[in-house]
């Protein structure tokens, strides 16, 4: 029997891919709902932490992706990395 996270991202990697029009729309409502109980600056700061943490990781996920590939998330992101980095 797979351990729990493992069956977790199988039970996620099984369910059908939502619109990117509908993702939006449930981030906007979300975010619409959240409104005053939400501090951007601690949130960029968390993901800055953690991108920092996984960079490797992450980078190469993204080099992998398809649709990241389109976008150049990898690149954009080391953009992000390296001016986040000068100021620090």
């Amino acid at each position: 029997m797979p351990s729990y996270p493992t069956r977790y991202y199988s039970d996620i990697g099984k369910m059908p891919a939502i619109s990117d029009q509908d993702m939006n729309a449930y981030l906007a409502e979300q975010s619409r709902m959240h409104m005053n109980e939400f501090n951007t600056m601690s949130a960029l700061s968390e993901i800055y932490s953690y991108v920092g943490k996984y960079s490797e990781e992450i980078l190469g996920a993204l080099d992998q992706d398809d649709q990241a590939g389109k976008q150049k998330l990898a690149y954009k992101l080391e953009q992000v990395i390296t001016l986040m980095s000068i100021d620090s």
